[in-house]
Parts: C-alpha cells; sequence; structure tokens
C-alpha cells in the first residue's frame, strides 16, 4: 500500500470511528448514528435536487487528480455534512428544538446551533490528531513530507487543545441551561435557498481588513465563533453565534460587518464571500451553481482554495473585497444579543 493510500485508509479508519460528544455520555450511548450537522429534513431537502447537491470538494485524491484545485462535485443528501459524533439517544433528545422545530430565533435553539458547530469540529479535529500520530514517523516518508508532517500534527494538537477547552465551556453551559451565555446575530431572509452551511472559526482579520488576533500564537486562547444557516418562518437565516467568553474579539468582528454595510458594502456579498473562504461544510443548489457563469464559477473556486492551500498567501483583506454580484440573495432582518449591541449598526 502506498503512502497515501495508507493515509487515506487510515482518514476514512477515523471517519467511521463513532463516539457520542454529548456533554453526559457514557456507557449507555451505544447506538452511534450519522448525525447530520446541517439538518437533512429541514434544510437539505429545501435545496436538493434529484436527492442531490453540489459540495466543493477538497478531498486529498480529487485534489491531487485535479493539480491542487478544488471541485465541485455532487453527493446525495444522506451523505452531506455528517459525523458519527452522537449516539441516536443524545441526539434525539438534545437537538429536537432545532431539528423539530423553525428558528425563532431564541436563546436556547441558537445555543443548540453552536453547539452542534462545534461538535463537529472537535470530531473532525479529534481525528485529525489520531491520523498525524499515526504517520508522525512512518518508515516510508520523506525527511520533507516527515517535516510537513510534522508541523501539521503540531498545529492540530495544539487546535484540538483550544477545543477542548472551548467544548468544556459549551458543555458546562449548556447542560445546565445557561443559555444567556451565549450571543448571536441572526440575518433573515425570505428569497430563495440555494446554500447550506455549518461550521466554526477563530476570527484573525474582520470584514474591514483589520487584525484581531493571531492565529499562528499556539500557547494563547483564541476567541471562536460559529455559524450556521436555518429555516425560519417564511425563509431562511444566516446565523453568528458564539460563547460570551469570546465577546470582545467577535464584537469587534461583527462590528466591522455593519460598518461595511454603513459605508456602502453589500451584506450579501459579505455573507456569501464568508460563506466560500471560512466554510468547507456546506451544500449547493445544483441548479443555482449551473446558472453561474464560468468567471463566477472560477472566482468562487479560487476564493475556496484559501481554505486548502498552504502555498496561497491569504490577504488580509480576504473578508473585505471579492465575489461581489454573485449572490441573489437578500436579508429583510437581523435580530442580535449582543452584550456590545451592534444591532443599531446594522
Amino acid at each position: 500500500m502506498t503512502l497515501l493510500k495508507g493515509y487515506l485508509a487510515e482518514v476514512k479508519k477515523q471517519r467511521s470511528r463513532g463516539r457520542c460528544l454529548h456533554y453526559d455520555s457514557g456507557n449507555r450511548c451505544n447506538k452511534i448514528i450519522s448525525a447530520h450537522s446541517i439538518q437533512e429534513s429541514g434544510q437539505l431537502r429545501l435545496i436538493e435536487e434529484d436527492g442531490h447537491v453540489y459540495r466543493i470538494s477538497s478531498n486529498i485524491s480529487t485534489l491531487k487528480k485535479a493539480g491542487g484545485r478544488p471541485q465541485i462535485a455532487k453527493i446525495g443528501v444522506n451523505k452531506v455534512s455528517t459525523f458519527d459524533g452522537f449516539c441516536q439517544r443524545h441526539d434525539n433528545e438534545l437537538f429536537r428544538l432545532i431539528d423539530n422545530k423553525l428558528l425563532v430565533p431564541n436563546a436556547v435553539q441558537i445555543s443548540l446551533y453552536a453547539y452542534r458547530c462545534l461538535c463537529r469540529e472537535y470530531f473532525v479535529k479529534e481525528n485529525a490528531v489520531r491520523t498525524f500520530n499515526k504517520f508522525l514517523n512512518h518508515e516510508k516518508m520523506s525527511q520533507r513530507l516527515q517535516k510537513l508532517i510534522s508541523n501539521f500534527h503540531e498545529g492540530s494538537v495544539a487546535s484540538f487543545a483550544r477545543l477542548q477547552g472551548i467544548k468544556t465551556t459549551f458543555d458546562k453551559d449548556v447542560k445546565n441551561g445557561n443559555f444567556d451565555q451565549f450571543e448571536y446575530v441572526c440575518f433573515i431572509s425570505k428569497a430563495k435557498w440555494n446554500f447550506q452551511l455549518s461550521g466554526v472559526l477563530y476570527p484573525d482579520y474582520d470584514f474591514l481588513g483589520q487584525k484581531l488576533q493571531d492565529l499562528l500564537d499556539l500557547p494563547a486562547p483564541l476567541s471562536f465563533i460559529t455559524f450556521f444557516t436555518a429555516p425560519v418562518h417564511n425563509g431562511w437565516s444566516f446565523t453568528f453565534a458564539w460563547h460570551k467568553e469570546s465577546s470582545k474579539i467577535c464584537s469587534q468582528f461583527m462590528g466591522s460587518l455593519a460598518a461595511l454595510i454603513h459605508n456602502g458594502g453589500s451584506i450579501e456579498d459579505a455573507l456569501l464571500r464568508f460563506s466560500f473562504t471560512c466554510c468547507e461544510n456546506h451544500a449547493i443548489r445544483i441548479s443555482w451553481w449551473d446558472s453561474l457563469t464560468v468567471i463566477q464559477k472560477s472566482s468562487i473556486l479560487e476564493r475556496f482554495a484559501y481554505l486548502i492551500d498552504l502555498k496561497i498567501q491569504v490577504p488580509n483583506t480576504y473578508l473585505a473585497t471579492g465575489l461581489e454580484g454573485i449572490a441573489d440573495w437578500h436579508f429583510d432582518h437581523v435580530y442580535s444579543a449582543m452584550r456590545d449591541d451592534k444591532l443599531r449598526e446594522f
């Protein structure tokens, strides 16, 4: 088996290693399910066509065939955004208020969406650490590749350690019903829904290109924000949510979006730009993507490469400019629950 095939096999093995990430997980969590981090019935089924959606693939084997360039790929909705991170009982009990109900929004629902975003990232990062541990000193690895893997390993270990601390905080407050410890900004749209996503981010630069925190300072704690789309009455929402411990940075981050809009920028352009630059966990309506021009598709794929190509020097203005005029959605309302309330600025 080649080194690449062995690596891909290990990635697949770790991905299928189910465990329950619920705050009260234990011996009774014996029926692990393939949980959707983006709802299948309430979200994915609203944009699927013939049971499929598009997503931009960052699969290693696909990237190798395409010369390192991300490619659009068709995928069945039953396989989109899944992770084996909860047992059936805990998934059903914990998320029933968001899986079976429209987003209002309220603090309870927002907190649960944010918690699921976090758990999916925790699952992915823990798998990465375990995979790199397996290959760190592989006998078939060249010295150059071993150094690269070692750097990846160091970053993954530090990132996972941060996530462990963040999850401990989320676990405590979700378990105890302290939902007022979470803050959010929720944008509402009645336009056609062509895009779904769920993810997390350590904001490094804001929507004006101003630096917020240094991601390369591995031992330092970092502020953390979650984001997701969700169904609401007569439309859908694009929501940012975070724990109060990240309030300072996240409030600055959202304040910069308000300032961008105040200065004449388009919130639709800004959120589409954010989506394709900061999130690999997404689903796209097939007919919408197919309706884009060749230049628009190429621009989106080039922007998505910021996520996966280490050779690209990402500009600090990556959220300030780019991908203008592609979004065909519009936002009608905004709801906010922030201690440093920026609602008036939107």
